[in-house]
Parts: C-alpha cells; structure tokens; sequence
C-alpha cells in the first residue's frame, strides 16, 4: 500500500529523531554541474532494479518514502544513486580524481546502523599491490585464490555489471555500494551474481579463477569512488583480516597516485628488440604500441629510437 506523500512529510517532521538516523546518503560527486549531465544509460535496467530492489525490502511501512528507497536505515534518493548508472561501463564517471578537492567520510562498518563489510577473501595474502607494475600502474590489488574458492561482497550494495574481457578482467563483477563505493573482482572462473540483484557484504558474488589477462589462480580487487580507484590496502589489513577504521576519509591525497601514473613511459630500442618482445614485456598490445607510436606492424625499428609504451 502507497502512503500519500503529505502523509510522508508529516511523519518525517513529527519523528525528528528518525529523520536524524535515517541520514542522506552524500552525493559523492567531484563536480556538481556534472550531476545534471544525464549517465543513465540502460533506462529500462535502472527501473526494473529499482521496482525489484523495494519489493525485496523488508521495512518500517511508516518510512516508505514517494521517490525514495529507505535501505539499512539510509535514505537513497533514486536520482543521486542511479544518475551514473550503466551496465557497460567501468567508469562512466569521467571525472579527474587528480582534480578532487573535497573531503569525505565515508562509513564502512557500523553496526548500530546496520553498515556492513566484509573482505572478498579471508585467510589470503597480497601477490601484487596496488601500484607500479611492470612500468604500468596497477589500479587494484592482487589477493591470491584457488580455483573455485569463494568471493565475497564486500559491502552491501547492488550488481551493477557482470561481463568477460578477453585481454583484462576476464570474467569480473562490479557492484555498487550504499556507502558510495564501487568494488571490482576480477579474473573469476565464474560470476555467481546477475545484473541488478541486491547483494550483502559476504554474500557469494562468483568463483575464484585466472580468467582474462592472468597468469595464475588471483583475485583482482579495486575499490573505486567515483570511478578512481583507490588503494584496498588503505582500507583493509589484509594480513590481519579486517578493516584499518570504520570510515575512510576520501581526500585529495587518495588520488595523489594518479600523478606518478600517468607519467608518459618509453622503451628505447636495443638490438634484438622486436614488436612481439616489447609487447610481452610492457604488457601492451603490438597495435596499442603502433597506435601510440604512429607506425605499423611493419615499421622497422631502428635502434635508439624510443617506443611510447602508455
């Protein structure tokens, strides 16, 4: 049964100390003129998860709000929540982190307000952190896995893509959190989870595999907050299985990396150097290398010449 919306405003302003916890989830955004800029890519996606994701609450009917979702005690508004949403894109952001100015506390673990979380995968240790790798950045961190072994949500939130990249990811989930996040689990033998279905921290999301651009059984896990990634490890204590704090502050500071990332790299070339050994060694495509460099597969390669690899 639909409550009438005045009915709503005044329940709200006699019940002040609900309106007090039930807090606004912050709209996360770098930039305010582009919160109008319309991302809304899969339309008929959004409403059917919208329409799906209230009949699976389980709420105080006196709290149901016209417009709104009332989850874990916090307010979404549907605009703020699904303005960016696509269900074919990583980022569909595009805004600069190294251009963020804000500050923002972000809640990760509370238990009077119900906030959870939960590590991907217990009991594990790092392989390859977040960072430079190979003369390339590497946005998330490697957690290593056995084939089949179970990944986990990591806070609650909604699947907002489930897809395979042949030559990165492999088969990999993104989900959306209520904190603001998004988390990406990367190279799975197997997605457990469908576009548009609410998951729980520590709900089942797929399977542990080397699917993709790998070269042994791993989780890839990036946290990302507006599209930029941010280190797991300043979040997480994978060593000791639990969280650093119950809330990461999102600063300037969290996006410093982008700067040494995004540093033009070359390769100068030696005797012996072909397109095929440069490739291997960087990690980039031969048609990205020929892309970058302005040539062909048949170019030859004069020694001393530097190749752009990034």
């Amino acid at each position: 049964m639909r409550i009438p919306t005045l009915f709503i405003a005044l329940t709200l302003l006699t019940l002040p100390a609900v309106a007090q916890i039930a807090l606004p989830l912050q709209q996360v955004s770098m930039n305010q003129a582009n919160e109008t800029s319309g991302y809304i890519v899969d339309t008929a996606s959004v409403e059917y998860i919208i329409e799906e994701w209230i009949e699976s609450l389980v709420i105080d009917p006196m709290l149901q709000v016209n417009e709104k979702l009332s989850i874990d005690c916090v307010w979404v508004n549907q605009h703020s929540y699904f303005s960016h949403w696509t269900s074919g894109k990583i980022n569909p952001y595009e805004l600069d982190g190294a251009k963020y100015k804000d500050t923002l506390n972000v809640h990760i673990n509370d238990t009077l307000s119900t906030i959870n979380w939960s590590l991907p995968v217990a009991n594990t240790r790092i392989t390859s952190p977040f960072g430079l790798r190979r003369y390339r950045w590497h946005y998330g961190t490697d957690l290593k896995v056995y084939y089949g072994d179970s990944i986990a949500a990591a806070f609650d939130g909604i699947v907002r893509i489930v897809e395979y990249e042949r030559y990165g990811y492999g088969r990999y989930v993104v989900l959306r959190h209520l904190n603001g996040f998004e988390t990406l689990y990367g190279h799975l033998s197997k997605a457990k989870v469908r576009v548009g279905e609410t998951v729980k921290a520590g709900e089942l999301v797929g399977l542990g595999g080397s699917t993709g651009r790998s070269t042994g059984t791993h989780l890839h896990f990036e946290v990302r907050y507006q599209g930029n990634a941010i280190d797991p490890s300043s979040i997480y204590d994978f060593a000791a299985d639990c969280l650093l704090e119950d809330t990461y502050t999102v600063t300037p500071a969290s996006f410093e990396y982008l700067v040494e990332a995004r540093k033009i790299r070359y390769h100068r070339i030696r005797n012996g150097d072909t397109l095929g050994h440069i490739s291997q060694r960087y990690g980039v495509s031969v048609s990205r290398l020929c892309s970058l460099n302005r040539m062909n597969r048949q170019t030859t390669l004069r020694i001393g010449r530097r190749l752009r690899i990034n």
